[in-house]
């Protein structure tokens, strides 16, 4: 496998620039972290490493992990939450799947704790939660055949996470759960590989019972984080390959910048400089933890990809070329994906905000004006940005509870 992080220094600062800077990010990683119910009032700067598993178990909730493998042979970690102390239904529950964002896991949804996270919260309200890890993140690395030190393990971008992905996971979690179809809550990127898969395979339309898309990277025409003139030259020059390695200097830079006690503010201030990230409702108390635990692992196309969409100013497949673009899809440029055919058994759901630089409202306004059926869900505070809407101080009031009340209009719906 090529080595990306050995490369010049300076293309490693510039990278390190870009990570700390973009508001899709910054992440926690193979183990969680274990804030209990962060809150600006007593902020903890310490660093407790937990696994995820574990950091569900600490809270009182039961976890189950699932190993689902898709047909191209990644092995993905599923993590279920089946049942919650404060649920006294009995028997079998609906089924609400969560999908991360890009360089997060499924402990992008844990780390704010049970108070305001929203697999806690479902949990609570009596859903059967399932928290999705996607290829090339620190818990699906396996496949049956290729090791994660092998160049063709990553030769994806999130096409295959919505076309391979997905599919295999959707229907693991409804076979195990002897359901027809399922509520799905996506950030970010998450929300990309599912249109991508009900436009490309929309058989799977009728398995979604609500879809509800948190800040949806779909079109990125006006995003002013794929835009960096520096950047944008040296992520589309590298080979394929992981980008930002778990075990790499990059990580160890990080890690070490953010680890003491005596670092941890600073380590906060550094990050809130370089993001712009003015809001005010950004739980601060996250993200020394986030920075100091390095980003999931991801693959060189993911950004490419997300700088073509900027690029193109549509949504469509990735562009290797025009040779190989003739090879693969029979025409010199990639074909658009259909959004037209995404039709799931209710609107789709888009929350978004004016103060999220990665996602514009004029892409936002695009992307309903493409689907066949939406609901637009803005965000009143207008600071509200890209990472506030899995970890902003007040999520269990702006986000979770308007996506809580939505899947439980639709089961109240089906007893009438």
């Amino acid at each position: 496998m090529q080595v990306i992080g050995s490369q010049m220094l300076w293309i490693l600062f510039v990278i390190l620039f870009f990570w700390l800077s973009s508001a899709e990010e910054i992440s926690k990683v193979e183990t969680g972290i274990g804030l209990d119910d962060s809150s600006e009032r007593t902020i903890d700067f310490r660093t407790k490493r937990v696994p995820a598993v574990q950091l569900i178990t600490r809270h009182n909730y039961s976890v189950e992990t699932h190993n689902v493998t898709t047909l191209d042979g990644y092995i993905l970690a599923n993590f279920r939450i089946p049942s919650s102390n404060r649920c006294t239904k009995l028997g079998p529950k609906p089924v609400v799947f969560l999908q991360h964002g890009l360089l997060l896991a499924a402990d992008a949804f844990l780390v704010t704790g049970p108070r305001t996270g929203l697999p806690f919260m479902l949990a609570d309200a009596c859903f059967d939660v399932w928290l999705s890890n996607c290829r090339g993140t620190r818990y699906s690395r396996r496949h049956t055949t290729l090791k994660d030190t092998q160049q063709k393990f990553w030769q994806f971008s999130f096409h295959e996470m919505g076309m391979q992905d997905l599919p295999a996971q959707i229907d693991y979690v409804l076979v195990t759960t002897n359901q027809s179809a399922l509520h799905f809550v996506c950030y970010s990127q998450g929300c990309t590989t599912l249109m991508i898969l009900l436009s490309m395979r929309p058989e799977y339309n009728k398995k979604i019972k609500t879809a509800n898309l948190l800040a949806p990277s779909v079109f990125m025409k006006h995003s002013l984080t794929w835009g960096l003139k520096i950047v944008k030259p040296i992520f589309m020059m590298l080979p394929d390959g992981e980008l930002l390695p778990i075990k790499g200097l990059l990580t160890s830079v990080v890690k070490l910048m953010c680890k003491s006690k005596a670092t941890k503010r600073l380590c906060a201030s550094i990050y809130l400089l370089l993001s712009g990230n003015k809001s005010k409702h950004t739980n601060k108390s996250v993200i020394p933890n986030l920075v100091a635990t390095h980003p999931s692992g991801l693959s060189t196309r993911q950004p490419k990809h997300y700088i073509q969409l900027k690029d193109s100013g549509k949504f469509r497949q990735y562009d290797f070329g025009p040779k190989k673009n003739r090879k693969t899809y029979g025409q010199a440029s990639p074909p658009e994906y259909p959004l037209e055919k995404v039709n799931p058994l209710t609107p789709i759901n888009l929350f978004y905000s004016a103060g999220d630089n990665t996602v514009s409202i004029k892409d936002i306004l695009k992307l309903a004006s493409k689907l066949p059926r939406s609901v637009k869900h803005k965000i009143k505070e207008p600071a509200w940005d890209h990472l506030d809407f899995i970890f902003g101080k007040t999520i269990d009031k702006v986000i979770n509870l308007p996506v809580i009340n939505i899947i439980n209009a639709f089961e109240n719906s089906q007893k009438e």
